[in-house]
């Protein structure tokens, strides 16, 4: 009963979200130096997560652990279209280039409830 009214309130909130900018997904934080992340709802395609580390190369466990816990927060908020979570890095006085890092992303694919690696 507690969980069915959590997700009818998580809906609601969510539906306004659609029509607004980037969300700041709070994910990662387990260390010292955690990522900035934020998702972008997106009503045609699906919603796109970007993850980025600021200054900081994770190691390939660290990365791998990030992109799962972001891509698991933002299905909690919108589980319901495919999601994309993108792991960057970028200088800490650059706004860009960002470089992607390595496992590049995680696709949550919404029909199946399936996440699969996609390489670039």
């Amino acid at each position: 009963m507690l969980r069915t009214a959590f997700l009818l309130v998580l809906a609601l909130h969510c539906a306004p979200l659609a029509a607004q900018g980037p969300v700041a997904l709070y994910c990662a934080r387990g260390a010292g130096d955690y990522p900035d992340a934020e998702m972008t709802f997106d009503g045609r395609d699906g919603n796109v997560v970007h993850i980025v580390y600021v200054g900081f190369r994770p190691t390939r466990a660290r990365a791998e652990w990030t992109l799962r816990d972001c891509l698991n927060t933002a299905i909690k908020l919108d589980g319901s279209r495919d999601i994309t979570a993108w792991l960057w890095y970028r200088e800490p006085r650059s706004r860009a280039p960002r470089e992607l890092l390595r496992p590049t992303a995680l696709v949550y694919r919404a029909a199946s409830r399936t996440v699969v690696a996609q390489a670039n």
